[in-house]
């Protein structure tokens, strides 16, 4: 096979792959990304966008192309209680975002191709399907073969989805959904570490549900199909569809997912990077994974450009939106420790919850907020942790 050379070679072209991209080849690098589907291809996923993701585009709404549904209510039901919290975001299609940012991120594109082997040889060249780089790029989601080989810790096990994308009638849709067109609704499960959801989007609905625990995932879609079947939430039309809903699993973010995103040569001149899915970065609570796909695949091809590839594990923990993941994350263990510890005690605090509370602090979340006064937050985060500890 006849052989190129390039200055970096991608493996996944969805929004960390082709972000990437971009801004190599807006340096003037020579980038090759290999995709096992043709693009545009379908792709599960609800397809909401927080406004940090335009910043890291490089983009403002209204040069985006495709469908976008803008929305500034969160309709959320938490124990039978429902909320219509004020709050902003878009929704997209997948099919429509990943094509529109792989097509203009400027690289040469080979589609179609599965990667079943890659060589690296002497020099530290690696090689994939004729092409040739002294780096590479892990974009291709969860099984991304480039992971594989980089074996990434994983503390945690991967979540469950099931999900549907669906094309229906879109005077249906208007009249079943609960508010406005792309505005969510969304059923936290009590039981359940999870979610469901039900995003309308014109003549397009997007169903679906998320836990944890990847195992309860099965119930959790029951619940949420249920749900929606009763309350008359999505057409009658759309329910023989709603009989194929299809499962996947990804990671959330953890901070010991850093650790595994660089492989860095000796001599500086290569290595293997992972970014996104590949390494793990979906929001430790909403599981949001788009913004911070993008922001990996910026971030590496900053530091590419500076001639510092060992400096991206540092700007990914130096990002602010993966830094505010962080804090969550630690939120979230310091919460598990406290039950752990204290079972009883837990139990009457969570009582005393109010559900509404619960219901806008998780809607500010899937909005895409930043957290207030981080600096503060992590002197509390420190402080409380060293109490469980002692």
């Amino acid at each position: 096979m006849e052989t190129s050379s390039f200055d970096a070679i991608i493996v996944g072209g969805g929004p960390a792959g082709s972000t990437c991209a971009r801004t190599l080849c807006a340096a003037g690098a020579h980038v090759a990304v290999i995709d096992r589907v043709v693009f545009p291809r379908v792709k599960l996923c609800a397809g909401w966008l927080s406004p940090a993701i335009w910043d890291v585009l490089g983009l403002v709404p209204r040069e985006y192309p495709g469908g976008l549904w803008e929305w500034r209510t969160c309709h959320v039901r938490y124990r039978d209680q429902d909320h219509a919290i004020p709050c902003h975001g878009w929704f997209i299609r997948r099919f429509e975002l990943d094509d529109f940012l792989l097509r203009r991120s400027g690289a040469e594109l080979h589609l179609g191709i599965g990667v079943k082997q890659i060589d690296r040889d002497a020099d530290g060249v690696w090689s994939i399907a004729g092409l040739r780089s002294r780096v590479l790029i892990g974009a291709g989601g969860t099984h991304c073969p480039v992971a594989r080989r980089l074996a990434p810790a994983r503390p945690s096990p991967p979540v469950g989805a099931q999900e549907l994308e669906l094309q229906t009638d879109a005077a249906a849709v208007a009249a079943s959904r609960l508010g406005e067109d792309g505005e969510p609704e969304l059923l936290l499960f009590d039981a359940i570490g999870g979610y469901g959801w039900n995003v309308p989007k014109s003549d397009w609905l997007n169903v679906g549900c998320g836990t944890l625990d990847a195992n309860q995932v099965r119930a959790a879609w029951s619940a949420t199909h249920d749900y929606l079947r009763a309350s008359g939430h999505v057409p009658e039309a759309a329910e023989p569809a709603l009989a194929h809903v299809k499962g996947h699993s990804y990671y959330l973010f953890d901070p010991v997912h850093l650790d595994s995103a660089a492989r860095v040569d000796a001599d500086r001149r290569g290595g293997a990077f992972l970014v996104g899915d590949a390494l793990g970065l979906a929001h430790p609570v909403t599981a949001e994974g788009i913004v911070p796909a993008a922001i990996s695949g910026r971030r590496l091809a900053e530091a590419l450009v500076a001639g510092e590839p060992a400096s991206y594990v540092d700007r990914l923990r130096r990002d602010p939106v993966l830094a505010d993941y962080r804090r969550v994350h630690d939120a979230m263990a310091l919460a598990s420790a406290v039950r752990r510890r204290w079972p009883s005690a837990t139990t009457k605090r969570r009582s005393r919850l109010g559900g509404a509370a619960v219901a806008r602090g998780f809607a500010w979340m899937f909005s895409g907020a930043r957290l207030p006064a981080p600096w503060l937050l992590d002197r509390l985060l420190a402080r409380e942790h060293a109490k469980v500890g002692s």
